[in-house]
């Protein structure tokens, strides 16, 4: 892999690719390093013959009319180039250069992954580029995150496994378009987006889909989708929420969900088994989960040999809810970062038949007395699977010695134990 280089580097990757050096599999160039319109046609007209050069980053360059015909005619001869990233934030304006990629890349048979993210490409943009997309038969992965684009390609590309639409404009009308595209995608990633009622309409189709495996619809439900302040609108998040719920029922393919800050509150949850579903990750951060979402999650009292990692950081979850979660057979990651755990009472549950191999309660206020009564849990062998405990951000400055003592305690007894607590000690008060 080389990156950027020194001077005289472009003559010597010129050199390398033309001569085929099999050494030169990879080859970033930074956006910082000046690039003259000769050394892009260099470098273009360079990878035509070559079959070694598997990766081309060449973000944040200008490419004028010259060099764009280069890489088109590379694009149509080269068959070993497997990723390519080129161009600035200005590519998408300039339709006669995406008119002249598009020539090279219907034909290409090698390149599996384009990456066009941040390319400034509106719906017009995108509409030039279909056709080379919907033709070329090797690529699998399309990344067009941060772009201008309100809809997804009108039409159905069957060979993308992969694709990235966050940070676009995408809404409503939009998101009921890309629900009847998905029969061939995998990987979706359609997070920042203003999608609102329409990502009811995705949700609703996942129930007969048997592709996605991943799918991140993260701050989907506020027209300020792209503010990670924002909470997201329960109004349209419940709705997503539930729908997912029904779908989850026949979809047993989709194994990772993410739905951060779409503002889903506790009752949407009703009714979720995940261990009926296919779900291995499912990661609810930021939205208003409270500890009655907690126990209908933690309900299914099941034991599974699936490692599910459940993520409900920044939620309004407390103890009862922390409870619940912990004492269940099938979660192994439980993440439970900025919620309210605080306050425990006395005496907790056992959890003998815990599954959580990791933890996170950093920044719940926790107090020393709250630590007492979890360190006793586990020097009992409670969650005696546990690994990973992360506590970030709870201690205080005039309780850090009596922490001391009490994690010392605790790894005494419980070696395999790892304790992560002084990380993000909270400020003192």
């Amino acid at each position: 892999m080389v990156w950027g280089g020194n001077d005289n580097a472009v003559q010597k990757w010129v050199k390398q690719l033309t001569e085929n050096d099999p050494n030169l599999t990879s080859l970033h160039i930074l956006s910082m390093r000046r690039l003259s319109q000769s050394d892009l046609k260099s470098i273009f007209s360079a990878i035509t013959h070559n079959t070694h050069l598997k990766t081309l980053y060449c973000s944040g360059h200008a490419i004028e009319q010259e060099a764009m015909d280069h890489l088109s005619e590379a694009l149509t001869l080269n068959d070993t180039l497997k990723t390519l990233n080129i161009g600035n934030a200005e590519l998408g304006r300039h339709e006669d250069l995406l008119r002249i990629f598009a020539e090279g890349l219907a034909v290409n048979e090698g390149l599996q992954h384009l990456d066009f993210e941040n390319k400034g490409l509106n719906d017009t943009a995108l509409a030039l580029l279909a056709p080379a997309l919907v033709k070329n038969t090797t690529l699998r992965s399309l990344n067009l995150a941060r772009n201008e684009l309100s809809k997804p390609v009108d039409q159905m590309l069957e060979n993308i496994r992969s694709l990235n639409l966050s940070g676009n404009k995408i809404d409503a009308a939009g998101a009921r378009l890309l629900s009847t595209r998905l029969k061939h995608i995998e990987d979706l990633d359609i997070s920042n987006n203003p999608l609102m009622d329409g990502a009811v309409a995705l949700a609703e189709a996942l129930g007969n889909n048997t592709s996605i495996k991943s799918l991140k619809l993260i701050g989907v439900t506020s027209l300020n989708s792209d503010d990670e302040e924002d909470m997201g609108d329960s109004t349209h998040g419940n709705p997503l929420m539930i729908k997912l719920v029904q779908a989850l029922k026949t979809n047993k393919s989709l194994n990772r969900v993410w739905l951060d800050r779409n503002g889903i509150e506790s009752y949407a949850l009703e009714g979720l088994d995940i261990l009926q579903s296919g779900l291995t990750e499912l990661r609810l951060r930021n939205n208003k989960v409270d500890d009655q979402g907690a126990k209908w999650l933690a309900q299914e009292k099941s034991v599974t040999d699936r490692h599910i990692h459940l993520d409900l950081g920044s939620n309004k979850i407390g103890y009862e809810g922390f409870g619940a979660l912990l004492d269940t057979s099938w979660v192994h990651h439980l993440g439970l970062f900025n919620n309210k755990i605080n306050g425990l009472p006395d005496i907790l549950p056992e959890l003998k038949t815990s599954t959580v191999e990791s933890l996170d309660i950093g920044c719940n206020g926790i107090t020393i007395e709250d630590l007492g009564v979890i360190v006793t849990v586990l020097l009992q062998d409670g969650v005696p699977q546990l690994r990973l405990l992360e506590m970030g951000g709870n201690a205080k400055e005039e309780e850090m010695e009596a922490w001391e003592s009490a994690i010392a305690q605790l790894q005494e007894q419980r070696e395999e134990l790892e304790i992560a607590w002084k990380r993000f000690m909270q400020e003192q008060q």
